[in-house]
């Protein structure tokens, strides 16, 4: 798959990384103290880091005596992040190998949505948990991203915009914007005891973090779009309009989280 946002500039990628920590950082935490309990010397493996914010935190959590690994094909974002217990490794989740059977804690966010064989990256994932250890991935699912009041001018545009675009970028291999209802039976075949998955989504508003996000992400694709006439510059107009517009409400991509157990 061609990843959509690999072109970006170091600045403007940044910002939307940012914009990506805002929306899902407290949903990850809260996720990993209820199902790992305590971190304190542990090992954890942090799989395509961005710009860091999950594996700073698991850093905290593990304290002198754990070590985080954060890894990403593009470390750009990573500099810096370096502490005694944290090591950034630059590292293909897809073809590269992780060492097995030395973590207590995988995980890994928006990430296999983009990959071409997800279920071979989660093997990957799996096989390095050691007995006892925690695999966690989440991942999104764009089937809810519509428009929270129909009533709303702007909505009937941008729910149109949004499935163009959506489509747009299954065809062209850039993404599976539907992969998340895929997640909890992947994880589930790894073959992990004690295994589990939630789902959550939110209705957000027009010039929040999470509406300047999807416009951001969006923006890669307008000019492709444009070119074969599946966007005009109207359409471009009336999603930027909604998504700064606090009158404007729309319910997010729905995040989805599955985890497993390696048996001790």
């Amino acid at each position: 798959m061609s990843y959509v946002h690999a072109g970006a500039g170091f600045a403007s990628e940044l910002r939307r990384l940012r914009l990506l920590e805002a929306r899902y950082d407290a949903g990850t935490v809260r996720r990993i103290k209820a199902v790992c309990g305590s971190l304190d010397g542990a090992r954890c493996l942090e799989v395509g880091a961005g710009a860091g914010s999950t594996a700073r935190w698991l850093a905290g959590q593990v304290g002198r005596h754990g070590r985080v690994v954060a890894t990403d094909i593009d470390c750009r974002f990573l500099r810096g992040l370096g502490t005694p217990n944290l090591e950034v490794r630059q590292h293909d989740i897809e073809v590269d190998n992780v060492e097995e059977a030395s973590y207590d804690l995988v995980h890994c966010r928006a990430v296999l949505l983009h990959l071409s064989d997800p279920g071979r990256a989660l093997g990957r994932m799996a096989a390095a948990l050691r007995p006892g250890g925690v695999l966690l991935v989440e991942d999104a699912d764009f089937v809810s991203l519509v428009a929270a009041l129909p009533q709303h001018a702007l909505a009937p545009g941008f729910d149109r915009t949004m499935n163009r675009v959506t489509a747009f970028l299954a065809s062209q291999g850039c993404m599976d914007p539907w992969f998340g209802r895929r997640l909890p039976g992947l994880v589930d075949d790894l073959g992990l005891g004690r295994g589990a998955f939630e789902t959550t989504v939110a209705r957000r508003g027009g010039g929040s973090p999470e509406a300047r996000l999807l416009e951001q992400s969006t923006a890669r694709v307008y000019e492709p779009m444009i070119s074969v006439g599946l966007l005009t510059g109207a359409d471009v107009d009336t999603l930027r309009r909604a998504t700064a517009d606090p009158s404007f409400m729309f319910f997010d991509a729905v995040s989805v989280a599955a985890w497993g157990r390696r048996a001790s």
